[in-house]
């Protein structure tokens, strides 16, 4: 130690020699003296002081420093620090003026909601990307599962007559919400019993009248976009919003590929059929989880075509129309025209129409146009639960089928309603 008293304080329980910048003090499960660096002590008084509302532990403390838990409690003790104390030792205190101190601390706290941002940001990039892994690893399995046991019967195609015009049907059940739970005293009760009578009924209603101009060239349609209610084993929409369900998670997820496949059989018996699946606000994961299903079962079916796009915008080219579908939750129609010519430069070039059909809303509408963009925002079947029934929220229940003219774009629309309290 150094021989010049003058360097030496020692009116406390440590010893602080300057010239050597070190704290010296006695502790009780120590034999001799402990000496401590100054560089030292001032990260362990920074790190025990709850100046930016998140102190160390005595047990991190003691992992980071390598000490055993009793000797960095008896350090703090013999230094007289707890976690109100500043974050600077006494004699930086006294050596600082009140400026320098002020703008140390503020550097200070920069630094901390700079280093908790990116902790955060790192925790939620983690967390996704486990998410996505987890579904990616899932969906491997049911593409696998559907493919090796995927029926090997063919559907019988019906007998239409031929057309003059080459046209496409655009349909989509959009915001489904199979597995919802609607009460009876809302006036439009709902269950999959219901949910699967009324998406059957509806569509050979409209696909006899659709037909009536002949047979089309293929069918469009667009599943997800809110079909399964729900996107986890808590009830909750993909946020995290509980829902009131007809069954449990493991019930609605299969039940709900089942009518899927179901459907698009409906569909296969009129013409081939082009199969897209949307992500929407309740079943962003599980729709993944849809599309590699569906994939797997019509792995041998050469008269339907899953498209294999996890995106929010999903794209198909019909002779001189290009069609998008999204689901409507994210964004306002006018802007969505300039993302679609930006993600679809060359068949934005190449096509002359240009349609956008969406869903969300549980609403029919056709916005304004916008340039040679028409925007149309489909209906649900799905039936009115007790939350939406308490909000007053009503909308006519209905399902769409856009006639797409390969030369004149959408030239027909044909809607076929069901009445709400009529269960089916």
């Amino acid at each position: 130690m150094d021989e010049n008293p003058t360097n030496i304080e020692h009116s406390r329980p440590y010893w602080y020699d300057k010239s050597r910048d070190l704290y010296v003090m006695t502790l009780p499960s120590r034999k001799n003296p402990v000496a401590v660096p100054g560089d030292s002590w001032k990260v362990i008084r920074e790190a025990y002081s709850n100046w930016d509302g998140a102190p160390a532990s005595l047990n991190t403390l003691a992992r980071k420093l390598g000490l055993a838990r009793r000797t960095v409690r008896e350090i703090l003790k013999a230094m007289e620090t707890t976690h109100d104390s500043a974050p600077w030792s006494d004699e930086e205190i006294a050596e600082g003026s009140e400026e320098s101190l002020i703008e140390d601390l503020i550097r200070r706290k920069e630094e901390s909601v700079l280093v908790r941002a990116e902790r955060k940001e790192w925790g939620r990039i983690k967390k996704d990307a486990e998410a996505y892994r987890r579904m990616d690893l899932a969906a491997r399995r049911l593409a696998l599962r559907f493919e090796s046991t995927a029926s090997k019967y063919q559907v019988k195609q019906l007998k239409l007559p031929a057309t003059k015009d080459s046209y496409a049907l655009v349909i989509s059940p959009t915001d489904f919400h199979w597995g919802k739970y609607a009460p009876m005293y809302g006036g439009d009760a709902y269950s999959r019993k219901i949910a699967r009578k009324r998406l059957m009924s509806t569509t050979k209603a409209l696909l006899a009248r659709a037909t009536a101009r002949g047979k089309p060239k293929k069918i469009i349609v667009a599943l997800g976009g809110d079909g399964l209610h729900i996107d986890n084993q808590n009830k909750t929409t993909t946020r995290g919003t509980p829902q009131d369900c007809d069954g449990t998670p493991e019930e609605l997820a299969w039940t709900w590929v089942e009518l899927c496949r179901d459907y698009v059989d409906l569909l296969r018996q009129v013409c081939p059929v082009q199969l897209f699946v949307i992500p929407g606000n309740h079943d962003r994961y599980t729709s993944v989880l849809l599309r590699a299903a569906l994939k797997g079962w019509f792995s041998t079916a050469k008269d339907v075509t899953v498209e294999e796009c996890m995106a929010s915008r999903q794209y198909a080219v019909f002779g001189t129309n290009l069609i998008t579908f999204l689901h409507g939750d994210v964004g306002k129609p006018k802007d969505w025209p300039a993302i679609i010519a930006g993600e679809k430069a060359v068949e934005w070039g190449q096509t002359k129409h240009k349609f956008i059909f969406c869903g969300h809303l549980h609403t029919e509408r056709e916005f304004p146009v916008f340039g040679n963009v028409t925007v149309y925002r489909m209906p649900s079947l799905a039936g009115t639960d007790s939350w939406h029934h308490s909000q007053g929220y009503k909308s006519r229940k209905a399902i769409v089928a856009y006639v797409v003219d390969s030369k004149r774009g959408v030239i027909a629309t044909e809607i076929e309603p069901t009445e709400e309290g009529s269960n089916g």
